[in-house]
């Protein structure tokens, strides 16, 4: 494997070099934009909002229910769900993942914003500042097209939860059927493989937005062609950077544990079992 990776790195050096340049560009506007980082913070935030009301309403919607004394649980109830409930129940549901979804994409685009603005604004003799209160502006500029891929990751989401209660229920029926819980396994795979795909589709396509400023589906469109044509450079680029990534977080991993070895068998002097 380490022969294979010093291959690439060697055959594709370019791609190294980007790559190189696409973190230390990174880390270089998260050192300068340090204010970047109350953007998921706040939306985070929001999303809490949303979540705490959205229980308090759907604690409304499951009291219309017909509730009974529970015959198992002492001083327990048993809710008996209307059809019609059931389906408000179910379009709230995936109300709180759109809204989420929305506030989690609207996050990731403001810091695109933020980003580009950073790059565009710095030259080669001095850096520039970047510019996030103008990502807050196209977020909401751009809010019909942030809701578009919001609801696309919803909708895959909500599939995903209503299959996965449907699973468990067919994995209870039928006992102890490895064949059923195979099925359900692969399936549970195929929709988290559409899900990450629609995740970096609509990433992408937030990222040429933040750029060119164009609509949802045009910049979708655009970036799949930019994504097709450079396929294999930005691969490549990718997996040297997470490979960079995953370097550098086992060496901090490494360093840490050295460290309080060596600060427990001179320091403290408690490396033995027992010791206080």
């Amino acid at each position: 494997m380490c022969l294979t990776y010093t291959c690439a790195v060697f055959c594709n050096w370019d791609s190294l070099k980007k790559a190189i340049d696409v973190i230390d560009a990174a880390a270089d506007f998260l050192a300068g934009t340090k204010r970047v980082i109350f953007v998921p913070a706040l939306f985070f935030f929001f999303s809490l909002i949303a979540i705490t009301c959205w229980l308090g309403s759907m604690a409304c919607v499951v009291s219309l229910n017909e509730i009974y004394p529970s015959e198992i649980i002492p001083q327990g109830k048993d809710l008996v769900w209307d059809d019609n409930v059931k389906y408000m129940a179910l379009y709230m549901l995936f109300g709180i993942l759109w809204i989420t979804a929305f506030f989690e994409y609207c996050s990731t685009f403001v810091v695109m914003v933020s980003a580009s603005t950073y790059y565009f604004n710095s030259n080669p003799s001095e850096e520039g500042s970047a510019e996030v209160g103008l990502g807050f502006t196209y977020a909401i500029y751009h809010s019909g097209s942030i809701a578009i891929g919001a609801f696309i990751i919803a909708l895959v989401r909500f599939i995903r939860i209503v299959f996965y209660y449907l699973a468990k229920q067919a994995e209870k029926q039928s006992g102890d059927n490895q064949v059923v819980k195979y099925v359900v396994r692969a399936a549970e795979c195929v929709l988290a493989c559409i899900e990450k795909i629609c995740d970096y589709i609509n990433q992408s396509a937030y990222a040429y937005m933040a750029v060119s400023g164009d609509s949802f589906c045009s910049s979708a469109l655009s970036a799949f062609i930019l994504n097709l044509k450079h396929m294999s450079k930005f691969v490549f680029a990718n997996f040297l950077a997470k490979m960079f990534i995953i370097i550098g977080k086992v060496s901090i991993t490494a360093i840490n544990i050295v460290s309080f070895y060596y600060i427990m068998k001179f320091g403290t002097k408690n490396l033995e079992e027992g010791d206080n």
